[in-house]
């Protein structure tokens, strides 16, 4: 059975280097964008060698924020893992995302 894994994605580098002005923890991040790219290259290559698939959870600010303020959740690790994750549901329910090829 395979198994389906969000990522939060990042479209651009403006857009990552806003959502680490965001988050509570973004020293646990990658410093860049490439460096950010890089990582998750390797993650998407170990969810595909191990038969699952990956969806991306699109970052926005304000949806995020939305999500975290609904949720109770800091703009943290925590966060970004339940955002991945209702994506996930969310695609489970409609059929309706991005799957990471």
């Amino acid at each position: 059975m395979s198994y389906i894994v969000g990522i939060v994605w990042f479209k651009n580098e403006s857009a990552y280097r806003r959502a680490r002005e965001m988050f509570t923890d973004s020293q646990n991040m990658p410093a860049t964008f490439e460096n950010w790219k890089a990582l998750v290259k390797r993650e998407l290559e170990e969810i595909k060698s191990s038969g699952n698939i990956a969806i991306r959870a699109d970052f926005n600010p304000e949806t995020f924020m939305d999500f975290c303020r609904s949720r109770g959740f800091q703009a943290n690790s925590q966060a970004r893992t339940a955002f991945a994750e209702h994506v996930v549901l969310e695609y489970r329910k409609t059929g309706k995302g991005t799957i990471i090829e």
